[in-house]
C-alpha cells in the first residue's frame, strides 16, 4: 500500500510540475498565489529535511543540496516525455492492444533512464558524502515523499483542492 501511495504522491508532483510549467511562458517559474506548484518552495522545503535527517555539516549541504535539486529536475524531465504520451494514449476511447504495449514501453524506458541518471547521481554524491549518509538519503528520500504525501491527502480531507484541479479550473 506504501508503494502505492508514493506512486501516486510521485505522480501528482509530476502533474503539478507540468500544469504549472504549461502556464508558465519560460516553464520555470510557478505561481503559488494561482495554485501553481511552488518549485522553490518545495526545493527549500526538501533541502531543510535533508539537512536535519542526515545531519549535514554547511559544507555538505552546500555540495550536496545543488545536486539533489540537479537530480530530482533530471528525473522529473525524463519522465515528462513518457506522461504526455502516456496520457494521449490513456484518452482514447477504444485502446489496442499495441496502445497498452505501447505505453509500458514507454514506462519501462523512463525507469531504465532513471535507474541510469540515479547512478550517475549517486557517484556525484559519494564525491561529496560519505557512504553512510549516502544510504541514510535514500530512505530520508522515500521519507520525504511519504510525508509530502500525507499533506496531500490531509489537505484533501480538509476539502482544500488539490493544485491539479485548481489549476484545471483556471
Amino acid at each position: 500500500m506504501k508503494f502505492k501511495n508514493i506512486l501516486i504522491l510521485i505522480f501528482l508532483v509530476c502533474v503539478s510540475f507540468s500544469v504549472d510549467a504549461q502556464n508558465r511562458p519560460n516553464g520555470r517559474q510557478g505561481n503559488p498565489e494561482r495554485g501553481g506548484f511552488d518549485m522553490e518552495a518545495m526545493r527549500k522545503e526538501k533541502g531543510d529535511f535533508l539537512i536535519k535527517e542526515l545531519n549535514l555539516t554547511d559544507a555538505e549541504a552546500k555540495a550536496f543540496l545543488p545536486l539533489e535539486f540537479e537530480f530530482m529536475e533530471k528525473k522529473f524531465e525524463v519522465n515528462r516525455d513518457t506522461r504526455h504520451k502516456t496520457w494521449e494514449i490513456k484518452r482514447k476511447e477504444n485502446k489496442t492492444e499495441a496502445d497498452y504495449k505501447k505505453m509500458t514501453d514507454l514506462n519501462l524506458e523512463a525507469n531504465k533512464k532513471e535507474a541510469d541518471l540515479q547512478i550517475e547521481y549517486f557517484k556525484k554524491f559519494a564525491e561529496v558524502l560519505p557512504a553512510q549518509k549516502i544510504e541514510k538519503y535514500r530512505s530520508a528520500d522515500l521519507k520525504f515523499k511519504e510525508e509530502m504525501l500525507k499533506k496531500h491527502q490531509e489537505r484533501k480531507d480538509q476539502g482544500q483542492p488539490d493544485r491539479q484541479r485548481q489549476n484545471r479550473r483556471q
